[in-house]
């Protein structure tokens, strides 16, 4: 007898855990939601702020998030994200403590256009619209833009980017045409023409030979235009 009243003891435990389990979890689910954590990853500047991306998120939701926590569709709100043209990435969790976090990747610009209208070419080589929290100092490019040219001069600043000294001596490309560029460096009415985006490496590394010779002779002043676009060739323009 003792027996059978231990097993209907231990029976009778194993329900009473599982109901609390199952009414704790219930309540659990059940916890409204009332905001969002957010979190911006990688570049410290930011073209948006928490304020921004909170209040879109308010409007999407038509006001607070107050939910519970079943009902909160984790994907909608990463779609809702995904159309701020300040973010590349937006990745929404829910802690496990009843806690909804955002994390979210900004978009990096690595040019600005300035053509008819003023606007940033992201590191994808996508349009980005300029911030109103903070500036970038990129290079510019401008002239007669198309969408070859845009996506040419996309290849060409990311090629400058991978270089120490491009990156520091060039500050934009001029768009002379398609396939026609003239890359403008910080050493005031010095010009480089490149040509077409192609042979950047040979183009680039005979542009440098030159650049450092005529500062080691002292002469770097005198020129306006070094043009590379000929093979092995370099032909320099004096002011």
């Amino acid at each position: 007898m003792k027996r059978v009243l231990n097993v209907f003891q231990m029976i009778l435990i194993c329900f009473i855990l599982v109901g609390l389990y199952a009414f704790t979890n219930y309540r659990n689910e059940r916890r409204m939601v009332t905001k969002i954590d957010l979190k911006f990853i990688g570049n410290d500047n930011l073209y948006t702020t928490y304020e921004a991306v909170n209040k879109m998120l308010i409007v999407k939701q038509k006001g607070a998030f107050k939910a519970p926590k079943d009902k909160v569709a984790l994907s909608r709100i990463e779609r809702w994200l995904s159309e701020d043209p300040m973010l590349q990435n937006a990745t929404v969790y829910m802690t496990v403590d009843g806690a909804l976090r955002a994390l979210l990747t900004q978009r990096t610009p690595e040019a600005r256009v300035v053509t008819d209208s003023v606007y940033y070419l992201d590191t994808r080589g996508m349009a980005m619209p300029l911030s109103e929290f903070h500036s970038a100092r990129v290079p510019i490019i401008n002239g007669n833009l198309s969408e070859l040219s845009i996506s040419d001069c996309h290849k060409i600043i990311e090629f400058v980017s991978q270089d120490v000294f491009l990156k520091k001596n060039i500050v934009g490309i001029r768009v002379r045409k398609d396939q026609d560029y003239v890359l403008q460096c910080r050493l005031d009415q010095f010009e480089v023409h490149l040509g077409a985006a192609t042979a950047l490496q040979e183009k680039t590394s005979n542009f440098k030979a030159f650049y450092n010779k005529a500062l080691k002779d002292n002469s770097l002043q005198s020129y306006s235009l070094v043009d590379v676009r000929f093979k092995n060739q370099v032909v320099a323009t004096k002011k």
